[in-house]
């Protein structure tokens, strides 16, 4: 067997056990490796994995024996291939995995990953060697590494490298022990003590990031909408006849023809989904919302009597209700470019890298698991509630047996 062979099975025995452990767990830590670790050192490497599963971000962690054959580019390719296996695996927007060697961290390779393919976030490789020049200890390096992409995820700055210095203490000033002032006696204690301390800074940033970020993981419950915008009255108005237009043209005709279409999409979604106005799929709220909306405006044009025509009302994509100075904006989405309707509040957000509050439903009927909207593939997600086309069409043609003619031609 030769060297490559023999390389290569190594490397695939090590994927099936990294992939076995990752099906059941997001952290894998090597049987070969994991006697020579401290208690300290797996706490930390723990406790890491768990703050990043607190942000709501699916995220995978190997820690791996050192591999010396077949060079850095090998383990590159390695690690790279089994991170985008692992994000088309896990059907999230954004995957964060990571691999480090449990003995220096010398081969730590971390990943963003997307529809485009793993990209290693901007202050990664920052993160490979202190300011003496050593490798960062995996205690150290493993809790920065889930930070810098957890911050990379959410389009944050990333927080500071580690102050870490394996010199004397006493040779140099603003070393890492002495910094934090630990005892000098216990190695151990020395780095646990400097990652608690650096932790501290770490979890308020991350409280702080995940508070900014909760939405990420619950059911959209805000704003309430029954109520406040008063909607089961507005659907039983919309059940009124739309009114022939005054003055009738080829305009006013087709506006006519909209009306009815609007009041029968109406109409077969409050009747496939009769629970709209409690359902935990808060899409169908907005989705009535819209459409009334879009009912009363027809009706006031179709009633008007001067020559000025009002504006079709328009919805952000990102979340319909929004609706204080809508424009179109090309959004990066699932790895392609889309040019969408989008709030000035929801602009501002992204102009100033942040990701916007977006409509978090059900992943599927029953389900909690929280997915923006437009992931899944229902009328509101194929319309962008009015982003790609009329949601009162994608709603006829998505929820009714037969596509309605009802209005569509006179």
């Amino acid at each position: 067997m030769t060297e490559t062979t023999s390389y290569a099975r190594a490397q695939q025995q090590l994927r099936d056990r990294i992939r076995g452990t990752w099906a059941r767990r997001p952290l894998y830590i090597d049987e070969i490796i994991r006697p020579g670790l401290t208690a300290n050192q797996l706490a930390s490497i723990r406790y890491a994995s768990k703050q990043t599963e607190d942000t709501g971000l699916t995220h995978f962690l190997a820690i791996v024996p050192g591999l010396q054959s077949m060079g850095y580019g090998d383990w590159a390719k390695f690690t790279s291939d089994f991170a985008f296996a692992m994000h088309e695996e896990s059907a999230e927007e954004q995957t964060l995995v990571l691999f480090s060697e449990g003995e220096t961290s010398a081969r730590s390779f971390a990943y963003l990953v997307t529809d485009n393919g793993p990209v290693v976030p901007s202050g990664a490789p920052e993160l490979m060697r202190s300011r003496s020049d050593d490798f960062l200890p995996v205690e150290l390096a493993v809790p920065y590494y889930l930070q810098v992409l957890v911050a990379a995820a959410h389009g944050t700055e990333p927080p500071p490298a580690p102050d870490f210095d394996t010199r004397d203490p006493g040779s140099r000033s603003e070393d890492y022990i002495e910094r934090f002032g630990l005892d000098n006696a216990d190695p151990d204690t020395l780095v646990f003590g400097a990652t608690a301390a650096a932790a501290l800074g770490a979890t308020v940033w991350l409280l702080r990031r995940r508070n900014r970020y909760s939405w990420r993981t619950e059911l959209t419950t805000e704003p309430e909408l029954v109520r406040a915008r008063n909607l089961k009255t507005a659907v039983a108005e919309a059940a009124a006849p739309i009114p022939e237009p005054d003055h009738p043209d080829d305009a006013t005709w087709a506006l006519y023809d909209r009306g009815r279409r609007i009041q029968d999409a109406l109409a077969i979604l409050t009747k496939v989904h009769p629970d709209w106005s409690e359902s935990a799929d808060f899409s169908h709220r907005n989705g009535v919302f819209v459409l009334v909306t879009l009912d009363r405006w027809v009706r006031r044009q179709l009633r008007r009597r001067s020559t000025s025509a009002e504006d079709e009302p328009r919805f952000c994509f990102l979340f319909p209700h929004h609706r204080s100075g809508i424009d179109d904006h090309v959004l990066k989405q699932s790895g392609r470019s889309l040019t969408v309707a989008l709030c000035a509040d929801c602009r501002q957000e992204l102009d100033a890298g942040h990701d916007p509050e977006r409509l978090m439903v059900p992943k599927r009927p029953g389900s909690t698991r929280a997915v923006p909207y437009f992931q899944r593939t229902d009328a509101y997600a194929l319309s962008g509630f009015g982003s790609f086309q009329y949601l009162d069409e994608a709603v006829l043609d998505e929820m009714s047996p037969q596509s309605s003619a009802v209005g569509r031609s006179r």
